[in-house]
Order: structure tokens, then sequence, then C-alpha cells
């Protein structure tokens, strides 16, 4: 027999809610999702505070200095600092709509 992920949450979930951290299966998967999208947030966020410090000023600052040119490390950096942003509104989205997504119980 061939566990799923499915079993594997649904087995965390019910044991949550045996210890009475969560009402509910559905409300402790829920909750567990929240916390897992809030951990890929800060890490996003973590990755932009870092390029952030390191150049001194926010990544559209960034951006327009570069047009003048620009070496392959800042320019590796600029893709890696785009990438952290536009993942990060990924997860901010998948946050918010797991918020208001409305509950089966």
């Amino acid at each position: 027999m061939t566990i799923t992920h499915v079993d594997v949450l649904t087995t965390i979930a019910r044991s949550l809610v045996h210890t009475r951290q969560y009402r509910d299966v559905d409300e402790a998967l829920r909750g567990l999702a929240l916390d897992e999208v809030s951990r890929k947030i800060a890490r996003y966020q973590r990755r932009i505070r870092h390029f952030e410090h390191k150049y001194g000023m926010d990544f559209q600052t960034f951006s327009a200095r570069l047009e003048d040119g620009a070496t392959i490390a800042e320019e590796d950096d600029w893709m890696a600092w785009r990438s952290a942003l536009s993942l990060l509104a990924d997860w901010e989205r998948a946050y918010r709509e797991l918020q208001s997504a409305p509950s089966r119980s």
C-alpha cells in the first residue's frame, strides 16, 4: 500500500485535532497550510531585505541604476531579486486566498 501526501497530511491533522490544537481536520489542514505559506513569505522577505541592504536601495531604484550598465554579478542579483519579489507576491496571494476560503465545518 502506498501512502500519499494526502494520507500523511490527514494523519497529522487528525493528531492535531486529537490533542485539541484545532477543532477539526479542515481547520488543522488550513492551519498547517497557513503556517507553511507564512514561512515562505518570511523567506522571500528576508531575501528581498538582503538585496536592499546589500545595495542600499529598493528594487526599482536598483533597476534604474542598472540601465546605465551592470556587472554580471549585478545582473544575477537583479534576476534573483526580481524572482524573490514575484514569488513573495505569489505566496502573499496564496495566504490571502487561504484565509478567505470558506470553511467546510
